[in-house]
This record gives C-alpha cells, structure tokens and sequence, in this order.
C-alpha cells in the first residue's frame, strides 16, 4: 500500500487530483497498473472530505494493427478492464503498416500517430491532460541514450513529469515496485514480445546496457533517476544563465542580430556560450569549432545554418536570415511607375524640378530621363560592376569598393541592386547614383526614383 500512497500524495503535489485525465493504456503491465491506481484513486477521493473535486478519467487504446491477433487481443483485454471498472473507453484503429510504408520508420509514425489522436481527444472530450505510464527505468534509458548522443545538458533530464498536457504520474516509481503493486491488485496485463528483440535502440539500452551496469552498480537505475532530479535543477540554473548572456550580448537591428565580440570574447566558458546563443538559429555541435575560429577570421568571412548565416563583420558577429530571390532581373519600361518585390520597393515618377541637395535622401535619386535608354534593367549587383559616382568628377570605381568604403556589411552586400541602362550603371539603389545621368541646367525632363528595402 507504500505504493498507493505515494500515488496520491503525487496527485496532490503536482495538482493533478483535481484534473480530468485520459489515460493511454497499451494492455501492458505499466499502463495496466497505471489504470488500477486511477481508479483505486478515484475511489479513495471519494471518501475523502472534500470528495472528488473534478478528478476524472478515461481509457484510450491505440490499436497499431502491427502484430496480428495479439493487437486485437491487447485491446480486447484493455476494453474489458475499462466495462469492468465502469470506465468510459476510446479506441483508434490505425493502419500503420500502410503509413510506415509511406513515411518509413516504424516507432517515429506510431508515436506521432498516438499522440495526435490523444491530443484531439483531449480537446474533445475538454479534459486536461494525458497520462503515459512512464516509470524510472523508462526514464534513465531515455537519459542514457542522450548522454551517448551527445544531446547536452538537456537531456540529461530524462522525462519531464509534464510537459505540455502530458503527464507521467508514475515517474517517479521503478519496475519493480509496479509489478508488485500489479501482483497484489490480480492486475491482468499483456505482453509485447516485440519490447524482447534488440531491433530498437531503447531495447538494446533496457535488455543489454542496463543490466550490465546493475551488475556492478546495483542501485544503478535509482541512482541515475535521482541525479536527473538534479541534472533538471542545474539546467533551471543554466538556462538562467544564458539567458542573462543573450540580453547582455544580442541585439536586434531592423530583421538582423548583432553580437559584440570584444565583449563576447571576454565571457567564460566561451566555447558553450557560443553555442547556446547560436544554437536557436541552426548551429549543430559539428558546426562550433568553426564558429569559434570566425570570431579571429577576416571581416566578412561566415558560415551557413539552415535557414541562418552567422556573418563575421569586423568587430561583429551578425546573424542574419539566408534570403532568397536575389538572382531575377526584371525590365522597366518607360512608363513604369512602381515596381514591388518581397526585398524592396522601387518607385518612379516624373518631376518638373529638383529639390536642394540637403532634401534629397540617400534613399532617392533624380536622373537625367533624356540619357536613358529604355528598357532599364534592375538587378542585383555583381563582381566587375562599375560607375562614376557623381560628386566625384567622373573617377571610376567598382561597385565592390564603393560598398568597402562605405562599409556596407557583408549580408548586405549580398542585397544590394543596381540599375542599368544600356549596360552603363544609372543608381546603386539606396546608395550611390552615376555622374553620366546626373540632372543639370538644361535637364527638362527628370526622372525620380524611391528605393525602399522591405522586412528591415
């Protein structure tokens, strides 16, 4: 009865006693006692003081269709434990071989299929939560096979007693205990021959890897339980920490985000604070050492993530999203009045006058109409581009310069465009325009043009 005790001094802990439930019952003796400890519950807040309070439950089955008669056996025995006890039961039927076949492995499709259906049901039924009948070696398995994955601090956790609408309220009780428990209830239960073959990883951790270990530790699987009770705190503590570091060192600029790195130099362990403050945008534990080396590397240098490029830009690490799109020309006619792209918007329209210099933004530029030739080309700008910026008495200078000079960022480089007409550069858009379409005294017929980056 040590057993049951404990069960529901956990329901009142973690407040679950005051929950609806749906219980995942496979037939198994975990989930088979799991149930019998719910009702034995539901039984005993019953005579209590303050009755039930809310707290209800229901069974749900996922028939996998997976091992023949023994699937239709497993919830043949489930629904008859659920009529017995005067337990509402669910059941879902899946065509799992017909999915895998499609989707491939096996565990990944049926687990995505279970939870999908539990969670659907939740909402159905309005109930809170889902209950799985995960124990302690359950838990220390999961632990063991992220720490020789290499997952990090957060895995080193094992399972969560919650997480999300999902509950394992027998986390923290070991086989054992539970079988003992089954033994003294009459539970009846099934078992999966499938959970004897060494096929799965986590059947190679509980058949092989545990064992040996309890053969020369034999208080092994508490023990490891007890310190991812700790390794959860620590994390709590980590996760604190490097949050203190991302306020102190990120910054957002427009859809961008800007590291110092004299300041980010100087932080210590500085190896796990790139990581964690890189990892949310793609960075992979193969991909550190690289990262590391950048923060000594030439301005300009990077590497890509994902969806990310982490960007070294003289004395700042920039992270920036990998945009697409960049490489279309698009023809402009004469009478083409606004042009809208996911990256910018290009305005134009005829004026009688210029304003004063001090009016005109970086952003605009007044042309000649008269030394244009139409269709004008608009496209990114590349390696050999060049001009005569105006102002400068018509010196040549590459594109590529210009934009050192100005110290244009790299990832912004890669955005910048230019327009051509007659394959003689007229404006680098936003930035600079060409001393051979400059407006003069006897300029008539002048062209204005608004270049506007979007998603800044």
């Amino acid at each position: 009865m040590a057993l049951f005790e404990s069960f529901t001094a956990n329901l009142e802990q973690q407040e679950w006693r005051y929950a609806k439930v749906i219980l995942a019952v496979s037939g198994g003796s975990d989930s088979m006692c799991m149930a019998q400890l719910f009702a034995n519950a539901k039984h005993y807040f019953t005579k209590s003081p303050y009755g039930l309070a809310g707290f209800d439950f229901v069974i749900a089955h996922c028939n996998f269709q997976l091992r023949g008669a023994d699937s239709e056996q497993d919830a043949a025995l489930v629904k008859e434990w659920a009529t017995v006890n005067g337990v509402p039961y669910y059941q879902n039927t899946f065509d799992t071989a017909g999915i895998v076949a499609e989707e491939g492995n096996v565990q990944l499709v049926a687990r995505r299929l279970r939870y999908e259906w539990f969670e659907a049901l939740r909402k159905e039924l309005k109930f809170d939560y889902i209950a799985t009948a995960h124990h302690q070696q359950d838990s220390v398995e999961t632990l063991l096979m992220n720490f020789f994955k290499g997952t990090g601090i957060e895995g080193l956790h094992g399972i969560l007693p919650e997480k999300g609408r999902v509950i394992r309220p027998l986390l923290t009780f070991n086989k054992t205990e539970l079988t003992a428990y089954a033994t003294l209830e009459n539970i009846s239960w099934r078992e999966d021959v499938s959970n004897q073959k060494t096929d799965y990883l986590r059947n190679k951790v509980r058949l092989e890897l545990l064992p040996a270990i309890e053969h020369i530790f034999p208080n092994a699987v508490n023990s490891i339980y007890q310190n991812s009770l700790r390794f959860g705190e620590i994390e709590q503590l980590y996760k604190q920490s490097i949050q203190g570091y991302r306020k102190k060192l990120v910054a957002q600029r427009g859809k961008d985000l800007y590291i110092p790195l004299r300041k980010l130099v100087h932080c210590q362990p500085l190896a796990t604070i790139v990581y964690e403050l890189l990892k949310p945008f793609g960075l992979g534990p193969g991909q550190l050492p690289d990262a590391l080396q950048l923060i000594d590397s030439d301005s300009g240098r990077y590497i890509n993530f994902d969806k990310y490029r982490l960007l070294k830009d003289r004395n700042f690490f920039i992270i920036t999203p990998i945009e697409a799109g960049y490489s279309e020309n698009i023809l402009i006619e004469d009478r083409i009045t606004h042009i809208e792209r996911e990256q910018f918007t290009l305005k134009s329209k005829r004026v009688d006058e210029m304003p004063k210099p001090a009016q005109i933004t970086t952003s605009e530029a007044y042309i000649d109409a008269k030394a244009l030739s139409f269709p004008l080309l608009l496209r990114p700008w590349r390696m050999g581009d060049y001009l005569y910026p105006i102002g400068m008495g018509m010196k040549k200078k590459k594109v590529k310069k210009l934009l050192i000079d100005l110290k244009i960022p790299q990832h912004e480089k890669e955005q910048v465009w230019v327009l051509e007409s007659n394959k003689k550069i007229v404006w680098v858009c936003g930035i600079r325009s060409d001393e051979r379409f400059k407006v003069g005294p006897a300029t008539k017929d002048i062209l204005h043009l608004h270049f506007q980056k979007n998603n800044t």
